[in-house]
């Protein structure tokens, strides 16, 4: 049952998690709560629908979330560009880099993220190109709407909102999320910090288990 639950959240919530930035902190974040839906289609597998809530300050970013398999969390520090995935049932926690997890699914991230220049999506992505389609309005929200076009050909559009310089809806061939019921204002500091008593898994190992034999 475990490992379902940590396949069920690496395989929809870790590719969401595309960190590019290098920086301790984004300075043109303005923090703030939210709730989020994301919705995933990979084909034979199926259409994933999460829900939870994201919290953003200048240095983290946290999404609690509900699936099928329960619940788990996951914080992200942009410094370092690593994400923690907590299990508050199990009082576990693992550790990774979110730009190896996504090596493994390519071209299945949304961009649930922070650009380092919202005013440029593509600046740090290379061979991608960026067009903006305008002003648009998103939930109430004034936000910019981009068309991402990778190094590989792919499509996104992404809608940036004006105030809190961070996406609030993107679209992809693959996955779609959308940021609602948002709330300004500074979020406490506890809610980046791993709870005292959780136990550090292997997320390696953790994997390792969940392939399947060779034949």
């Amino acid at each position: 049952m475990l490992k379902l639950r940590v396949r069920t959240f690496v395989a929809i919530l870790v590719p969401a998690l595309s960190l590019q930035m290098a920086t301790a902190q984004i300075p043109q974040l303005t923090p703030f709560s939210s709730d989020v839906q994301v919705t995933s289609g990979r084909g034979a597998s199926g259409t994933h629908d999460v829900t939870g809530k994201v919290y953003v300050n200048r240095e983290h970013m946290r999404m609690d979330m509900n699936a099928t398999a329960g619940g788990a969390i996951m914080i992200t520090t942009f410094a370092t560009k690593t994400s923690d995935l907590l299990m508050p049932e199990q009082h576990m926690y693992m550790e990774f880099n979110a730009n190896q997890a996504m090596a493994r699914r390519p071209g299945v991230a949304t961009n649930i993220k922070p650009f380092t220049d919202p005013s440029n999506p593509c600046a740090n992505e290379a061979g991608a190109t960026c067009k903006n389609l305008g002003v648009e309005e998103v939930n109430g929200r004034a936000a910019d709407h981009w068309r991402i076009t990778d190094k590989n050909g792919k499509v996104s559009n992404t809608w940036i909102d004006q105030k809190l310089h961070f996406p609030i809806k993107s679209v992809t061939e693959e996955t779609t999320f959308q940021l609602t019921n948002i709330k300004e204002g500074d979020q406490p500091a506890s809610l980046f910090a791993i709870p005292p008593g959780y136990q550090k898994m292997d997320l390696g190992q953790m994997m390792q288990g969940m392939r399947p034999p060779q034949q």
